[in-house]
Formats: C-alpha cells, structure tokens, sequence
C-alpha cells in the first residue's frame, strides 16, 4: 500500500515525539507538554493521506455539531451521573428523543473519545464526556456554538465584500452583517440573557486548564514589593467581568493592604459574587476617565483585544490619566502572538475575535506601538509556560 511519506519521516517524527513525551514525563511541564502535542500532531498529519485530510477537515464541524446537540439531550450528564454502562434506549428516553437519532450522534461522540462504548448500542463516560458537565466548558461551546457558528459561516462572504481587506469597528464587522445589525456585541447580546449569560461563564474560564497568571509571574517582586502600604487602592480590575481573577488575586495574597476593586458596566456586576467584604464593586465605561487614580496595578484581561487599534488609543489614554508615574502598573494579560512557528491556540482566537468583536490579537511589535502611542512603555513581555496568554508590564513613559 501506497504511503504519503517515507519509512525514515516517520521515524524521524516518531523520535520527536518520544523525545519531548519523555521530556514531558520527567518535569510535567506545561511547555513541554505543548511541545509533546505539537509533535504528535506532526505525525497524525504525516499518517493522514492528504485527500482524507481534507476530508476530516471539511466534516469536523459536526463534531461540535453533535456535542451541542448532545448537551440538549442531557448525554454527558446522564452518563456522569449513572457512572457506568447505560443502553441506548435508556440514554434516548431521558429527553423522549428518537433512538435512532441519538444513535447518529453518538457515533460521532464515540469516534472522538467524548463517549465510550462498552457494548452494541451500549454507553459509558469517558474523561471527555465528565469534562462535558462542568458548566465553563459547557458555556464554551454554547457560546462559541450558537453565537460564533452563524457568523463563521458568513465570514468567507464578508471578506469577499470587503475586497479582503482587514476590516475595522466595533460595529462593522462579520457579526452585524450575518445578523444584520449595526450595534455592537455587547449591546446585542443584552437582548438574548441566555446568550449573555453563556458569554459571561465563558469570560470566567477562558484560561481553560492552563495555569493563571498568579501561578508564574514574579507578583510579589514585580507588583507587592514596590506597592506603598498607606496606598488606598491596591489593585483594579478594569472591566473585570464577574471579578473571578480579582477573587484569585485575594484568594493568593489576602493579606495584600489596599482596596481591590472590580469595574464593569453595571448588568455585569449585577451578576457577580465576589466576597464584598474586600473587593469593591465600581461602575465603569471604558471609554470614560478612569475613576480610580493612583492605583499600584491596573490589570487587564482579555479587553483590548476586543478594541480596534483607534478605540484601544481612547481606552489606554482615559486608563493613563488616572496612573501614576513611577508607581502605577498597567498589566495587561492577552495573547502575544509569535512572529513564526506560532501556536494554534491564540491563531484559531485571533479569527474568533474578528467574528465576535471584528477585532484581533496582537504581536509583540503591535503591542508596542499600541501601547506607545498611548503613552506606555513596556517593561517587559512575560511569556507563559505552554500556549496560554502572557502578561505585558507596562508603565507611563
């Protein structure tokens, strides 16, 4: 039988992977084990014949198509809860559902591990399948599912339109042409609370499994150690959601002096339950002064990358008329986006942020100019251990 690649490639593949498995094994690092992952994708990719590759590629959309379908159904928590063999009449009947259609999407759950199989037409959960009942993973795909896919679907006709050129504003991009409105996201999703509310959860566990911030970069050097203890205000959360890093921060160093506040648009901070004992909640529109001056560290996650380069200008200047220089620290937690040999993490988030925001992630000579332009110098680019995002320390110039 015909092969695509030759007897030594593969060798030569399957020597990479054992080499970084084994690094991975010995110090159970995140770095390595990306590196382990990145190299057993190499060889799946060599052992693929490239026309049944482009096969997977052009079908594996009804993988997240059947996991979907599957939270409706109740299958990951059905399985989880009975924790062992259910049949397929069982599995069918907790929603009334037709067997012969929940059998269509179990063998698609079955063929990427996200259900097992004990026995004919018989089920059982797989690590995938308990993964599945954790509400953050759940609120992932609701999300990405039912609010991205419509849009992704529209993306390639957009940029047609657009003549292919990058395009800009938060009120002009893939999303406002698939549902043909002229708001922005965040106004939109306020009419859909189910949608919201899937969007909120979501912001809650984007980091996913890979370790926060506070796990390895150097807080207490960096940040504690130069912070005066008669400051008022310690740390702010700009738009920090339902406050879940501000609630790690505490958690971390709660013995930290100062106030910790959590600023968000007030229906956001509705629906946060951060201990109120220590953090305080603020209202608080991007676009408008910052409200609280002369705190130690202004930390961001995940909010300029929803913003066009002109909005970011507006944002940072309203943001570094409250720092103060020499003192205050602006960290800012996001993708840096390698110059080559890139992970696919932060690539695949870079056209979810056009379909959502019609904004973008950022390379580190973006992120300067950016910053730049707004009055900031970068201290230092931190890298994070894996394909997670880092940490940019910025202060006024």
């Amino acid at each position: 039988m015909a092969t695509t690649v030759s007897d030594e490639s593969i060798d030569q593949l399957q020597y990479q992977v054992t080499q970084s498995l084994g690094a991975f094994q010995c110090q159970r690092e995140e770095t390595d084990r990306v590196a382990a992952l990145k190299a057993a994708q190499r060889l799946v990719n060599a052992l693929q014949k490239p026309q049944d590759s482009v096969y997977h590629l052009a079908y594996s959309p009804t993988h997240a198509m059947c996991v979907r379908i599957a939270l409706d159904m109740d299958i990951f928590a059905t399985l989880t809860e009975r924790n062992g063999p259910v049949s397929l009449d069982d599995l069918a009947a907790v929603k009334k559902a037709s067997p012969i259609l929940v059998e269509r999407v179990l063998r698609v759950l079955v063929g990427i591990d996200y259900v097992g199989e004990c026995d004919t037409r018989v089920y059982i959960a797989t690590t995938m399948t308990r993964q599945l009942t954790d509400r953050l993973s759940i609120s992932v795909i609701k999300f990405i599912f039912d609010v991205g896919m419509p849009t992704l679907a529209k993306v390639p006709e957009f940029l047609r339109l657009q003549d292919h050129r990058n395009p800009e504003g938060a009120t002009a991009g893939p999303l406002q042409f698939a549902e043909k409105i002229d708001e922005p996201i965040w106004t939109w999703l306020r009419q859909n609370p189910e949608n919201l509310d899937s969007c909120n959860t979501f912001m809650e566990g984007d980091r996913g499994a890979r370790p926060s911030w506070l796990e390895w970069f150097p807080v207490e050097e960096r940040l504690l150690c130069g912070a005066n203890p008669d400051a008022e205000t310690l740390m702010v959360d700009v738009a920090g959601g339902r406050g879940h890093d501000l609630a790690g921060f505490l958690a971390r160093y709660p013995d930290a002096p100062g106030r910790l506040v959590l600023e968000d648009l007030p229906y956001v901070l509705e629906e946060s339950t951060v201990d109120v004992q220590r953090i305080e909640k603020q209202s608080f529109d991007l676009f408008k002064p910052q409200p609280i001056h002369g705190a130690r560290i202004y930390y961001m996650k995940f909010i300029l990358h929803d913003w066009s380069d002109e909005e970011n200008h507006v944002i940072l200047t309203q943001l570094a008329g409250a720092m103060k220089q020499g003192y205050s620290k602006l960290i800012i937690e996001e993708f840096v986006l390698a110059d080559r040999d890139g992970a696919m993490l932060p690539a695949m988030w870079d056209w979810e942020m056009m379909i959502f925001c019609n904004s973008m992630e950022r390379s580190k000579s973006h992120w300067t100019r950016l910053l730049e332009g707004a009055g900031f110098h970068v201290i230092k680019f931190w890298a994070p251990p894996g394909d997670g995002q880092g940490i940019i320390e910025a202060e006024l110039k």
